[in-house]
């Protein structure tokens, strides 16, 4: 009896302690679940209340007559361009589209004759929007060029891809260099690219040799690029010089002089190299292009143009090769590098240019990521319970990072178009730059708060610059009726019929034939008289144009170059920007015009 009620006391026990693991496993069940349901709640209501402001902003800022067939006037950078509205926002998601969905139209920056203005290299826009134009005729067979520009500008254009959120968004012709230690420069890497497709010769590189690892040795150089097909050589000087050749036919340790008919040299920078520069053959035929020989490096040119014997390269300019910016001398190598050119399709330096370039968005993505919770893997329940569970933390976890990202873009759009895209017409300054117009913002000028630039356009001195135009808009009916006086074909009595009427300035603009007809005008001819002086009072009265007598080069090389520090400070760009690049004809001219606006040592905020 003792036996059976002992027996029953742990039956008894072991169903308590079931119950309670019981009611513990539906309790963490249940906790799991309800948490689950918060945050998937939790989303909801954040993804409602993202949905009501951007609808909110869209009531007070947008317009809600706009459609795709728009034309759509910009004024970048004193540069009108006109293109439809579908044109500029096909590519959802990006600043641009953004800037012309119509969302943010009562509040972008327009110009005195109400196009939407943008701070912004006219060039580099309109290579853009000419990209934007072909990829609209253009099918997944045939991709659209590549936004593209000169040497000079090819840093300005990569910044406005990033500027307006296309750097991951358009493809670009291959800029990088695989791992190479000399090239590190964007602009290089582009107009290497350029100088090897102008014969058709561009193409994948591919590393085969470098003197820092393979050794600075003519039989080093020999064992790893005999015989390998078109071949691009840079070298690096210890005294900065960047230089180097290009052959289309192979090198080889026997053999002496070899025709290369797109075989030549170019000078990058350093050491009186100003800029980029391309010396091709005299004589595409010549025999002596290059020269293959077991105890020298790469040599090109009958004369030797430039010939490298292990740690040294000789150049004598001028003979087979133009001369260009080389100067005759031996100089010591820092570093040397052969890279092994072979053929391959754009669209496959598209694609691989796009995932280089993916890599540069990855920080953007982390930031979001980072703000993610990282949950736990869920083992405790059965193998299904488990499973279900998980991948629902899984699809909640996922759902957060694209919650954060929804809102990290549209902030940052936000951000954008209130330090970019918006402000006050006043600070919109055209500029005369001896017969070239072009157009930037007050706070662009000002960017170096001390030069004697920023001097010039300050809040009390800007205004008083130019031509000294009268400010129609503020005339009163006195300065109304002496104008009307002073119109030949119009009699007194119309001045005097303005001035009755008490006629200001702003309303002379706004007046048409009704109103005229209204105040007592009858003949048809005075009407149409005073509507035409009207309209070329109102078009030459729009903008107070500011005289800069300098190089319209190097002006607009030193604006280019300060819209980027602007962009750059107000953390639009996320580098700083290359100091601007001056072809070796202006260099001396530059130089003077940025030390006349930026004198003394401040010289170096543009110069370096």
């Amino acid at each position: 009896m003792q036996i059976e009620i002992e027996r029953m006391n742990q039956l008894n026990v072991a169903r308590r302690s079931l119950e309670r693991a019981r009611d513990n496993h539906e309790r963490d069940l249940n906790k799991i679940i309800s948490a689950l349901n918060q945050g998937e709640s939790v989303l909801e209501k954040r993804l409602n209340e993202l949905n009501v402001k951007k609808h909110e902003i869209a009531e007070a800022n947008g317009n809600l007559d706009v459609a795709d067939d728009d034309l759509v006037e910009v004024n970048a950078g004193g540069k009108v361009i006109v293109a439809k509205r579908s044109t500029l926002t096909q590519i959802q998601g990006t600043r641009l589209e953004a800037l012309f969905s119509g969302r943010w139209d009562k509040k972008l920056l327009r110009d005195s004759h109400g196009r939407i203005f943008l701070d912004v290299n006219p060039t580099c826009f309109q290579a853009i929007v000419d990209y934007l134009n072909e990829r609209m005729i253009s099918s997944e067979d045939s991709p659209p060029s590549p936004p593209s520009v000169d040497d000079e500008r090819t840093h300005i254009l990569q910044c406005q891809l990033e500027l307006f959120g296309l750097l991951d968004k358009v493809p670009t012709i291959d800029v990088e260099f695989p791992d190479s230690n000399i090239i590190e420069d964007a602009g290089h890497c582009t107009v290497l690219h350029d100088w090897l497709k102008e014969d058709g010769s561009d193409g994948e590189l591919s590393l085969l040799y470098r003197g820092s690892s393979d050794g600075l040795s003519t039989s080093a150089f020999h064992s790893k690029c005999d015989n390998m097909g078109c071949t691009l050589t840079i070298i690096e000087t210890t005294c900065g010089k960047i230089i180097g050749g290009y052959s289309n036919t192979s090198w080889a340790s026997s053999g002496g002089w070899r025709k290369a008919n797109k075989a030549f040299l170019f000078a990058l920078s350093g050491g009186g190299i100003s800029s980029p520069c391309k010396m091709k053959l005299k004589d595409e035929n010549d025999q002596n292009a290059i020269s293959n020989c077991s105890y020298r490096g790469p040599t090109f040119g009958g004369g030797c143009d430039m010939r490298v014997n292990d740690s040294q390269v000789r150049i004598n300019p001028g003979n087979s090769y133009h001369a260009g910016p080389l100067v005759d001398g031996s100089y010591t190598i820092k570093e040397m590098e052969v890279f092994q050119v072979t053929e391959s399709s754009p669209q496959a330096r598209i694609a691989t240019s796009k995932g280089k370039r993916a890599k540069r968005t990855s920080k953007a993505l982390k930031s979001s990521q980072d703000k993610s919770q990282t949950v736990e893997p869920v083992t405790k329940f059965t193998d299904d319970i488990n499973k279900a569970i998980n991948a629902n933390q899984e699809c909640l976890v996922q759902a957060e990072s694209d919650m954060l990202q929804l809102e990290d873009s549209f902030e940052d759009k936000q951000t954008f178009i209130e330090k970019f895209a918006s402000g006050d017409a006043k600070d919109v300054v055209a500029l005369n730059v001896t017969g070239t117009i072009m157009v930037t913002k007050r706070s662009t000028l000002c960017t170096a708060e001390d030069s004697a630039l920023a001097q010039q356009f300050d809040d009390s001195k800007w205004t008083e610059q130019g031509c000294k135009a009268s400010r129609v808009m503020e005339w009163t009916p006195d300065e109304v009726s002496i104008w009307a006086k002073s119109i030949k074909g119009l009699t007194e009595d119309v001045s005097v019929m303005l001035y009755e009427n008490d006629i200001t300035g702003r309303e002379l603009l706004a007046l048409g034939c009704d109103q005229l007809k209204m105040m007592g005008l009858k003949r048809a001819g005075t009407v149409a008289l005073l509507l035409k002086e009207i309209q070329n009072l109102d078009k030459s009265s729009r903008d107070i144009v500011t005289l800069i007598e300098h190089s319209p080069y190097c002006f607009g090389k030193m604006l280019d170059y300060l819209r980027l520090k602007q962009l750059h400070s107000q953390g639009l760009l996320a580098d700083h920007p290359a100091l601007p690049k001056v072809c070796d004809s202006q260099k001396k001219r530059f130089d003077k015009v940025v030390k006349y606006y930026f004198p003394g040592e401040s010289a170096k905020f543009i110069l370096g």
